[in-house]
């Protein structure tokens, strides 16, 4: 039977429609969930021997609903091999400072408080060596799919970023003109059991330049993260972001519960 749950040192296999990829899950994160390490390479079948595949350099680490994504087959345990020396410690990441501010260069392990966050180092610029440097999000599994198959790495994130762009613009030149979104700000409605985790959202939303409130909900159980932002025109990047925010949602016990733009 396939294993629900993994552990530290586990190499886990994601079919990209492209070839066989493969992670280790090197760390567990309070609030962030599991860190793994994208291993080099995609495979047309599985490789006999996973030892040598283990000790080569990862590619980028990352966060990954690996708790979901396991008990629904979208990944699946393979070999369990020793995490290198180099990998046994949090690596430091680049998170977005909010819009175009720049960034933040931390940590891994370093809770996403505003106060540690105004801590962090800012760089509105990246050097080529810090372009390197993972980016600090919570990958949703189609995400990583599609990043996984198309070869993306934290230094070419600029690029896929502009190229998705022209895309999306080449979409909307050539497709039926969709209703507009006003310039009122979007909302999101997310909800948790917990005031605490309502409030671990906030900061994490908050840290990534929106704007959140947190208040009872309705049902005066429930805690409601409201989270706010303006339109976003691009119809792959809404969809990314709707799909970060329930990642965030389910790691934190909570529920994500759509959202609402004035049209």
């Amino acid at each position: 039977m396939p294993k629900t749950k993994a552990a530290i040192g586990d190499i886990l296999e994601i079919n990209t429609g492209s070839g066989l990829a493969y992670i280790q899950y090197t760390h567990q994160h309070p609030d962030m969930g599991a860190l793994v390490r994208i291993l080099p390479g995609l495979y047309p079948s599985r490789p006999g021997d996973f030892v040598e595949l283990a000790q080569q350099r990862e590619l980028y680490f990352t966060f990954y609903p690996l708790r979901y994504a396991l008990p629904k087959r979208e990944t699946q345990v393979v070999s369990h091999q020793p995490v290198p020396e180099w990998a046994k410690s949090y690596p430091m990441m680049r998170h977005s400072n909010g819009g175009s501010s720049g960034w933040m260069i931390l940590p891994a392990d370093t809770p996403l408080t505003l106060e540690d966050l105004e801590k962090a180092p800012k760089y509105p610029l990246l050097t080529p060596e810090l372009a390197k440097l993972s980016i600090l999000e919570i990958c949703p599994h189609l995400a990583l799919v599609q990043q996984l198959a198309q070869g993306w790495t934290p230094e070419r994130d600029e690029e896929f970023r502009l190229k998705a762009i022209a895309e999306e613009e080449a979409r909307k030149r050539t497709a039926p003109q969709p209703k507009v979104v006003s310039s009122e700000s979007v909302r999101h409605y997310l909800y948790f059991p917990e005031k605490a985790n309502a409030e671990k959202a906030a900061q994490w939303f908050r840290s990534q330049g929106f704007s959140v409130e947190v208040r009872l909900g309705a049902d005066s159980e429930n805690w409601l993260a409201l989270v706010k932002h303006e339109a976003i025109e691009g119809v792959q990047d809404m969809e990314k972001l709707r799909d970060e925010m329930e990642a965030l949602a389910d790691r934190l016990h909570g529920e994500y519960d759509g959202w609402e733009a004035a049209v």
